[in-house]
């Protein structure tokens, strides 16, 4: 075979797995209600183990795992439903525009689309969920970290560069919000343990080199 054929893939470490399966966490209850198996999942989940085990992560996370432990996925689902989709407007809004610019499908919508173009993502026909929503990107991070299908995990440069521009400017307003709305319960222990788990993304990518 010659060197031509040879394919390398591009090597990720072990925290680099698991700051992207954070964000597949995050992706995934920000997109719906977590369903019983994921709840058994978290639940089920070790600590993290740090230096600190103070730090903001480490305890955010172990609130999680032990809020999991009491959810079930019925009130999961209800609650949810009443944070984010409601009656007609939803009480807290999970989009970058709602949250920059006080409107829907704005600048920050059109930012976001400019920038999945360049990196060569393609909106999937049957996705119902807006690109500048925080689920969405932070799904997009974790295609960054890891790749998938085909496609290579990105440069620390180009992480940072989509973060910067695309949800540091916002994910602690959003998660204020859900943590202070009078609706949330489970959530906002997902609000703290998104908040924590961002904050160290963006600590981190303020000192890499």
């Amino acid at each position: 075979m010659s060197e031509a054929n040879v394919a390398f893939k591009s090597y990720v470490s072990a925290e680099d797995h698991g700051r992207a399966n954070f964000y597949a966490l995050i992706s995934r209850l920000l997109a719906a209600a977590p369903d019983q198996a994921l709840l058994v999942a978290i639940a089920g989940s070790p600590p993290l183990t740090t230096e600190d085990d103070g730090a903001p992560l480490p305890l955010a996370w172990s609130k999680l795992i032990a809020a999991s432990m009491a959810m079930d996925a019925d009130a999961a689902h209800d609650e949810y439903e009443q944070l984010f989709i409601g009656v007609g407007r939803a009480p807290v809004n999970l989009h970058a525009s709602h949250h920059l610019t006080g409107f829907m499908m704005e600048q920050p919508l059109a930012d976001v689309r400019g920038a999945l173009a360049t990196l060569g993502f393609a909106r999937v026909e049957v996705q119902t969920v807006v690109e500048d929503h925080l689920a969405s990107l932070c799904e997009v991070m974790r295609l960054l970290i890891v790749g998938a299908n085909g496609i290579e995990p990105s440069s620390v440069a180009v992480q940072r560069e989509f973060f910067g521009n695309h949800i540091a400017p916002w994910f602690e307003i959003c998660c204020g919000a859900i943590a202070k709305s009078s609706l949330a319960n489970y959530y906002a222990v997902v609000a703290q343990f998104i908040g924590s788990f961002l904050q160290v993304e963006r600590d981190a990518f303020a000192i890499e080199p």
